[in-house]
């Protein structure tokens, strides 16, 4: 039995040393260095192939965003929106866009809101972007006091009129144009002689509606004040005056009301000229008021009201819709 034993181990050492079979490990140690090996590769690729994406996106840098939109319930509570547009790609704008916000804030510099994006995308011209901002009050739930809409739809009106420019860091992004107003509570209304003043005694307001928008008649401002001026048959020491209402408190929807008023230098025969002008404006009434149909498009109700007749003018009481009262032949 044991000289039995002994030839075992000896075969064992032989098969072990066999030079067609060569083994310098016991089994259990080969098998951990092959797991140990196996593992080492795999983390090898790992690393090589995390190394090859870090080339290929350096070789591709990553794209910026092509464009920005705030929440849609912001846009909708959102009670007084602007537009305005910057020569700059949207790329750009995007990344500056907190900066943006502070600049426009600090231009209109009204307490207690605050300035938020609602849209950033470009433009129809290449390489320019289209911006949307609300002026929000701060905290959310806080109401705009009365006298600060007054001045924010002021600033606003000034913008639009370009005869004020919001101060924005010209490096990032240049000199904003285009300015619109696309929503204010309580409605806005235009002057589009701006702050020249407008003295005399008035003679005749009456108001009509276009189914345009108050940034289509600025546009043609000139033509519309020359087939008034026209149609009224002014004389040489009148002068027809206008301004532009929309509901809404935009500068881009309509219908627009129109408030017109004929002002003279002289106050003489003030009742026989009142008249006279009111039988114009009847007579006319059937021709579209004298305005182009293809241009400004059909005038509808044309409403005469005599509050102010035969006062000395002060623009500041004529920068709303006077009370109408429908004068008894255009009725």
């Amino acid at each position: 039995m044991g000289k039995h034993s002994k030839e075992n181990d000896h075969g064992q050492q032989q098969q072990n040393l066999d030079p067609e079979n060569p083994r310098f490990f016991c089994r259990s140690c080969s098998s951990a260095l092959s797991r140990l090996f196996g593992l080492g590769c795999v983390i090898f690729l790992a690393l090589s192939f995390a190394i090859l994406l870090s080339a290929i996106f350096c070789l591709f840098p990553r794209r910026s965003p092509s464009h920005f939109d705030a929440d849609e319930i912001v846009k909708l509570t959102a009670s007084a929106q602007a537009y305005f547009r910057l020569h700059k790609p949207t790329s750009e704008v995007i990344s500056h866009k907190r900066r943006l916000e502070k600049d426009i804030f600090r231009s209109i510099d009204l307490k207690n809101t605050k300035v938020t994006i609602l849209s950033l995308h470009q433009s129809d011209a290449s390489n320019h972007t289209d911006v949307e901002f609300a002026v929000l009050p701060v905290p959310p739930d806080y109401t705009i006091k009365k006298d600060d809409l007054t001045s924010l739809r002021t600033s606003f009106v000034k913008l639009f009129s370009q005869r004020w420019n919001m101060n924005l860091t010209t490096s990032s992004f240049g000199k904003p144009t285009s300015f619109q107003v696309l929503k204010f509570p309580g409605g806005i209304t235009v002057d589009p002689l701006g702050s020249r003043p407008v003295s005399g005694v008035l003679e005749i307001l009456f108001n009509f509606t276009l189914g345009i928008s108050i940034s289509e008649i600025q546009d043609k401002l000139a033509q519309l004040k020359s087939q008034l001026e026209l149609v009224l048959r002014l004389e040489p020491y009148e002068t027809v005056h206008v301004l532009l209402t929309n509901e809404e408190g935009s500068t881009i929807s309509h219908p627009v009301t129109v408030q017109v008023y004929v002002v003279s230098t002289i106050g003489n025969h003030l009742q026989q000229r009142l008249d006279h002008l009111a039988q114009v404006i009847q007579t006319s009434r059937a021709k579209n008021l004298g305005l182009d149909n293809s241009v400004f498009g059909e005038v509808k109700s044309i409403t005469f009201s005599t509050y102010l007749e035969g006062k000395i003018l002060d623009s500041a009481l004529v920068l709303k819709p006077a009370p109408n009262s429908c004068f008894p032949s255009l009725c």
